[in-house]
């Protein structure tokens, strides 16, 4: 039989690592190569992009909560990098500070999904600066957390109360 006329043969399985990330997540890529073609059939990435739980909030070591990176473009400006943060705290901090008569500007963004990290930029008037307001704003949280937790408590307390003394008649 000619060369070029070759009994097709059955397709070589291909499977190999990629490179895992910093969380530990591991990639992998199986696919089919078909010499009849050339090329690349049927291919699967598979991805497991779950981290350990602790890793989402346990800073590691040399990390640090909170970076601050003062603006030099805008007057009274910074750049405040939170890690192992997201979303919540992100939007409540933004929230506070844009109610507070000081702030000018606030605004919060998460660069990437899978990472817990969130930058807030702050911009105020000069009579505090934006590393007061950012401070302020999070002892004005912590308060607000206290009451919410106290009134919680005290509601779920009254309602057992409430059903203990339904069920003596």
């Amino acid at each position: 039989m000619a060369r070029d006329q070759a009994e097709p043969t059955e397709p070589k399985k291909l499977s190999g690592r990629l490179p895992s990330h910093s969380y530990h997540h591991s990639c992998g890529y199986s696919g089919v190569l078909d010499p009849r073609i050339g090329g690349n059939v049927g291919s699967k990435l598979e991805v497991d992009i779950a981290p350990d739980r602790y890793e989402l909030f346990l800073l590691g070591e040399g990390e640090k909560k909170v970076t601050l990176e003062v603006e030099t473009r805008v007057p009274n400006a910074a750049l405040f990098t939170f890690n192992k943060e997201d979303h919540t705290l992100g939007n409540l901090l933004r929230d506070k500070l844009t109610r507070s008569p000081h702030v000018l500007f606030a605004a919060y963004q998460v660069p990437h999904p899978l990472f817990a990290v969130f930058k807030l930029r702050v911009q105020t008037d000069g009579e505090m600066t934006p590393k007061q307001a950012v401070v302020q704003a999070c002892n004005e949280l912590v308060k607000e957390l206290q009451t919410l937790d106290q009134e919680f408590t005290k509601e779920w307390e009254l309602k057992k109360i409430s059903q203990e003394g339904g069920q003596d008649y």
